[in-house]
């Protein structure tokens, strides 16, 4: 079985993406120049504002979830064993990243935003929630070698002070 490569997967999915942006771009501008000479009516720019900002963000919904189909495809790939591994799930996180901002990019839409952040967390619920627990959690060193890195600098501060203030009193005043 051939393998795909991964950046061409992402490089199809971009142009998917794109291609379908500019097309739903399209097809609102020729429908609103038709409104616009079928019924001229008046609105405040605020309005026009708030629709308009309504149905990107409604387009980029539909397209995040697009974004986040690719991941999910990505990361079953991944053996279980495996996803807490950075090398493994750096590509499929980073494409997913990189998809979701391409396409806020691309609407003019800020990022980041609530809805890529949810989808991100979503990322983190599924495949990640129990990757902390592999690691060995940090445990404070014993306690006299607490001691010895905390009263080592103090023991030598008053010897610091004793030759400064020796150097001084040696040193003659300079004009």
């Amino acid at each position: 079985m051939a393998r795909t490569n991964p950046r061409m997967g992402y490089r199809i999915l971009s142009m998917v993406t794109n291609t379908m942006i500019l097309f739903i771009w399209a097809s609102c501008s020729v429908t609103a120049q038709k409104n616009a000479t079928v019924s001229p009516v008046t609105t405040s720019n605020s309005t026009d504002i708030f629709n308009s900002s309504a149905k990107t963000r409604e387009f980029y919904v539909e397209n995040a979830e697009f974004c986040w189909r690719h991941y999910v495809l990505m990361m079953s790939k991944v053996e279980s064993g495996k996803q807490c591994e950075w090398q493994e799930v750096n590509r499929p996180y980073s494409l997913l990243r990189d998809c979701l901002e391409s396409l806020a990019d691309t609407l003019r839409f800020a990022f980041p935003n609530e809805i890529a952040h949810d989808y991100i967390m979503m990322g983190h619920l599924n495949y990640f929630v129990n990757c902390s627990s592999i690691f060995q959690e940090l445990v404070d060193p014993p306690e006299h070698i607490l001691l010895a890195l905390i009263f080592a600098p103090i023991s030598i501060i008053p010897f610091l002070v004793t030759l400064v203030v020796c150097k001084s009193k040696t040193s003659e005043p300079q004009a």
